[in-house]
């Protein structure tokens, strides 16, 4: 008998999912894994597959890092420019 990965370790399985809506007319959100999309209106909770959720939650976590890259180096160059 052939082995099958559970749903849960491929991001198969369905989850609840909401994007907080940050205004009143915020768009749809488009996510995408593999050519497979959905759409997914902030402020509305959905079932969605898990890996879609990972990639919501991965894109936010590389937007915060970019985020605080960007406030170290204006530090940074804050102090450079304060030591001319």
């Amino acid at each position: 008998m052939a082995k099958t990965t559970p749903p849960r370790a491929t991001g198969e399985d369905y989850i609840d999912f909401l994007i907080p809506r940050a205004a009143p007319d915020d768009r749809a959100v488009f996510l995408g894994v593999n050519g497979e999309t959905v759409r997914v209106r902030p402020g509305e909770t959905v079932r969605v597959k898990r890996k879609f959720a990972e990639v919501w939650a991965n894109a936010r976590a590389q937007e915060r890092a970019a985020y605080e890259t960007c406030r170290r180096a204006q530090e940074a160059s804050k102090k450079a420019l304060a030591n001319l």
